[in-house]
């Protein structure tokens, strides 16, 4: 096992796609969170009480999670995919026979990186919105209540989106299909729920980026009947991520 981690993380960090897909994270979520964080500074004077009243100091900093979130789905698929698409994976599996030790050594490696990158990510994010909102006297501090609990919460989605990212691209074994399952759950699952809210509101509550406006915020927003408990967000988190390493692990450990 240590000579797969070993072997795994070596894998990883040569990756050029792990570099890029972290640099779109950071510049679409840490960039469009300041602009809508400082776009609320400007205008804090002549929003209505309305808007006012719905304003979260930490949600607004996370506006950019939505864009986000699916580099990090991006990078869970192409920890794996690479190999089997560029027959890479015979090679690996004859350093590292025991699938089951190369699929646990590579979920591992990617989700310690996807967890650090996403907590780094979600502090980041967080602190540099409060440095703007700290001109209007709008900023929160990470002792406030449920402040800390947001923000960690931030940072444990997008591992989640990256684990799903794993076992998909596990499952599929192909870039381009991991890919689009992954902007299919993430982007395309929300209007799909929001078109059978007429018969259920369960679909809506098992929907992953509803279950990221439920954790990445401080306000109450399950009073809304589509989004989920925040009990119920994290269950949802539990869902997609054990679904998607159990069929990842099933996939390995066929014919490679």
């Amino acid at each position: 096992m240590t000579a797969a981690l070993h072997a795994e993380w070596i894998k990883l960090r040569s990756l050029r796609s792990t570099y890029l897909t972290m640099l779109c994270a950071l510049a679409l979520g840490t960039g469009l969170g300041f602009l809508d964080t400082t776009s609320v500074a400007h205008h804090w004077t002549t929003m209505s009480a309305q808007d006012r009243a719905a304003f979260d100091p930490v949600g607004n900093s996370f506006t950019g999670l939505a864009f986000a979130q699916l580099a990090f789905g991006v990078l869970g698929v192409l920890a794996i995919s690479t190999e089997y698409g560029t027959g890479m994976i015979q090679t690996t599996l004859a350093a590292t026979p025991r699938r089951g030790i190369l699929y646990i050594a590579k979920a591992v490696v990617v989700g310690t990186v996807a967890l650090l990158l996403g907590e780094t990510f979600a502090f980041g994010t967080f602190l540099l919105g409060q440095a703007v909102l700290t001109t209007n006297h709008l900023d929160v501090s990470l002792t406030d209540p449920s402040v800390l609990r947001a923000v960690s919460s931030a940072g444990l989605y997008l591992w989640v989106v990256a684990m799903v990212g794993y076992g998909v691209g596990a499952l599929l074994r192909h870039t381009a299909a991991g890919i689009a399952v992954m902007f299919g759950v993430i982007f395309l699952a929300w209007p799909a729920a929001r078109a059978m809210e007429t018969w259920s509101y369960l679909p809506d509550k098992l929907v992953l980026s509803n279950a990221a406006d439920v954790l990445g915020q401080v306000h109450a927003l399950a009073v809304k009947p589509r989004l989920p408990s925040l009990g119920l967000a994290y269950l949802d988190l539990l869902i997609y991520l054990v679904a998607a390493l159990v069929l990842g692990a099933w996939r390995t450990n066929r014919d490679a």
